[in-house]
């Protein structure tokens, strides 16, 4: 399994920082970047497509060193998980693996954007607790 290098950083596109920002303006979470993993941890779970997630015009969100490393194996884990699933290539370096961590984070925003579009910050969070116990 390939390790993430501490100095890489976790990137995402403007139209899921714009988003990011308003779930941390709502107190949804402390943190963009955590709802940003929080995201990619949904779209591994529930195996959704990255084919065609564009990883172009991104920008820097934060750097892993700044990231609990466990967060960062469960998740390197999962990369691994679903392409062995999916009989997909395993991920050659750790660039790679934070390539897709950040392409299913992109996916997971953008559906749980379109689930909680109209909810306020308290129902989000009870969604994100009926999700987390589902996993």
């Amino acid at each position: 399994m390939q390790r993430i290098d501490s100095s890489l950083k976790i990137y995402a596109s403007e139209t899921s920082r714009n988003y990011l920002q308003v779930l941390k303006d709502n107190k949804t979470f402390e943190r963009m970047v955590d709802a940003y993993l929080f995201a990619a941890a949904f779209a591994i779970k529930q195996d959704f497509s990255i084919y065609g997630i564009n990883l172009s015009n991104r920008q820097d969100l934060i750097n892993i060193s700044q990231i609990d490393p466990e967060v960062i194996l469960a998740l390197t884990a999962g990369i691994y998980i679903i392409c062995k699933k999916n009989s997909y290539p395993q991920p050659s370096d750790g660039k790679e693996v934070l390539d897709k961590i950040c392409q299913y984070a992109e996916v997971g925003l953008r559906e749980l954007k379109e689930r909680w579009q109209g909810k306020v910050s308290n129902q989000i969070q009870a969604d994100i607790e009926r999700i987390i116990n589902n996993l």
